[in-house]
């Protein structure tokens, strides 16, 4: 079951009501849809050029509170195995991980000109993600977090 006419290439290009069901199911219940990292389409028709047809069909729907408080969830498109589905893999990581160290605010970030621009420039980007305001509010700082370690090892190296 599609969501929406993005998780769709090809066919037949209307939502029905079992779709806007699943999607009105989803937003009522709080649950949050699991991205995949490396494309979006999870089934195709196998055939090829006009006639082709493609949509996410498999996923991994969780409680949006998991995510606020748990741990850190990635989603990926593993490799056709010759069904019409592709396989969906989720990873789960908690924090205390060596690799996912807490965030840190650096002072000494205050202190270049470029700062408060980035984070005004981050805050406002289009995340075209749906969800309550709380899941968004999170999906967005944990945004702006992943682009000020960017930031931070461009414009200050290894500070430590």
């Amino acid at each position: 079951m599609i969501k929406s006419l993005l998780e769709k290439k090809g066919g037949t290009r209307l939502l029905g009501k079992d779709s806007i069901s699943f999607q009105n199911f989803i937003n009522t219940m709080r649950l949050v849809d699991i991205d995949t990292s490396n494309g979006i389409f999870t089934w195709n028709n196998k055939i090829g050029g006009e006639s082709e047809v493609a949509s996410k069909l498999d996923r991994f729907i969780i409680l949006e509170d998991l995510i606020l408080i748990g741990p850190d969830l990635s989603a990926t498109i593993l490799l056709f195995g010759g069904s019409d589905h592709w396989p969906v893999q989720l990873k789960v990581s908690f924090i205390g991980n060596p690799r996912n160290r807490p965030f840190r605010f650096e002072n000494i970030w205050l202190t270049h000109p470029d700062f408060i621009s980035n984070i005004e420039k981050w805050w406002i980007k289009d995340m075209e993600i749906q969800g309550t305001k709380m899941f968004l509010l999170h999906k967005r700082l944990k945004y702006i977090k992943l682009r000020l370690k960017d930031w931070n090892k461009n414009e200050f190296g290894n500070i430590f």
